[in-house]
């Protein structure tokens, strides 16, 4: 192996580790999809029932999804580009 190909090979490799961990992987077709109406209301009434229970007097429950996209490039190309999604409640 020369030396330009294993310096490719291995910026490829490193750029994939840029990428982070958290999240998964999907297709852009899931991009404009929206998380269901009812699993959101049930995790917040589950959220409430417990602050409830240990006695809170007030609860906010904030119910976020993130999207990214990470387009990975070298010398004017696009070699790849990953979509991942993360949720969160709290």
């Amino acid at each position: 192996m020369q030396r330009r190909d294993f310096i490719k090979a291995s910026g490829l490799g490193l750029g994939a580790l840029a990428i982070p961990a958290w999240g998964r992987a999907i297709a852009a077709e899931e991009l404009v999809s929206k998380l269901d109406v009812g699993l959101k209301k049930r995790l917040a009434d589950t959220a409430m029932t417990a602050a409830k229970g240990d006695g809170a007097t007030y609860c906010d429950v904030r119910i976020g999804r993130y999207l990214r996209q990470f387009v990975i490039t070298r010398e004017d190309k696009v070699q790849n580009v990953v979509n991942t999604e993360s949720t969160g409640v709290g």
